[in-house]
């Protein structure tokens, strides 16, 4: 149980990051148009933004023994989601004409809009590494699970959010669904403690020294 929950976190959390990736470029639209200075703006964002995230999630990881920051790093996540359709348009409005018309406005826009939200996603795979590792003998094994169960949520986030919600949702309604889910998901994960396995690495040691013993006998 415990594991399939930090699976199903992996889910939710890459369907959402890649949903709002598409849906970013509709948010978009209105002041920027569709042109590729989109979308190279919103995989700027998202690329840099993971990058940070990333680094800043395998610090917390390394101290952390529970889920509790987890749970509070997706609250955070599903916080800045219900506010993103509310401040996105009055903030493009205020950049400014000079912006605005220029190919670098739209840049900064995504990374007003996006930066936020989408490093605290980036910030939830090292600790779901961390939570999820249970024994140094699987740990490759483990890991590539996580991955791959996350890449499967970023998928179903990116036909769904493409082929759904775009054309059958309202498109603040939409993302304001996914902060919700992620902010539900966040308060489920403080208010339900679950210890991180920290103590199977040392139990490693004798089987790589072992052989390492026998060899140079």
């Amino acid at each position: 149980m415990r594991l399939f929950a930090l699976y199903a976190t992996s889910i939710l959390v890459g369907f959402c990051m890649m949903a709002l990736q598409i849906l970013g470029a509709r948010l978009l639209q209105p002041v920027f148009g569709t042109s590729i200075d989109v979308w190279a703006a919103i995989i700027t964002t998202f690329i840099l933004s993971l990058s940070i995230g990333y680094v800043i999630g395998g610090r917390i990881a390394d101290h952390a023994r529970s889920n509790v920051p987890l749970g509070w790093i997706i609250l955070a996540a599903g916080i800045c989601y219900c506010l993103t359709p509310i401040f996105a348009l009055p903030f493009m409005e205020a950049l400014g004409d000079g912006l605005k018309q220029g190919r670098f406005g739209v840049l900064v826009a995504a990374l007003g809009l996006f930066v936020l939200p989408l490093l605290l996603l980036g910030a939830v795979s090292p600790i779901l590494v961390k939570l999820v590792f249970v024994d140094a003998n699987r740990v490759g094994r483990t890991t590539g699970t996580l991955y791959a169960v996350g890449s499967f949520g970023n998928v179903i986030g990116i036909l769904i959010s493409n082929y759904v919600l775009l054309e059958k949702a309202d498109l603040n309604h939409s993302i304001w669904a996914m902060g919700v889910v992620l902010g539900v998901l966040g308060l489920a994960h403080i208010l339900k403690r679950m210890q991180a396995q920290g103590g199977a690495v040392p139990s490693a040691a004798p089987a790589v020294t072992a052989p390492l013993a026998g060899a140079g006998a």
